[in-house]
């Protein structure tokens, strides 16, 4: 009974911590590390494919970035979630 009662505790504590600390658009993304590679080079008797410019890395202004510096207006100010860029925004109707 004890084994069950640990690890029904064991369980819930674990469920708890996943849901706290901070949101994942706030630290490090890998693609923000991103890098364009060199032209790709053919060995004799085979053709380089076209380059697709879609597929190029952009060059980005003081980015990229995974999150907003402040929230933004309409969300909940003091919920660091409010951040991330995935975050929707909120909707209102019409008045």
């Amino acid at each position: 009974m004890k084994k069950m009662a640990c690890a029904s505790a064991l369980g819930t504590l674990l469920l708890l911590s996943a849901c706290s600390g901070t949101p994942g658009c706030l630290k490090t993304q890998r693609y923000t590390e991103a890098k364009s590679l060199p032209a790709l080079k053919a060995p004799p008797g085979l053709d380089v494919p076209e380059s697709d410019d879609e597929m190029k890395v952009p060059d980005v202004r003081n980015g990229p970035v995974a999150a907003f510096a402040q929230p933004p207006e309409g969300t909940e100010q003091d919920n660091p979630q409010s951040r991330c860029l995935s975050t929707p925004p909120p909707l209102s109707n019409p008045s």
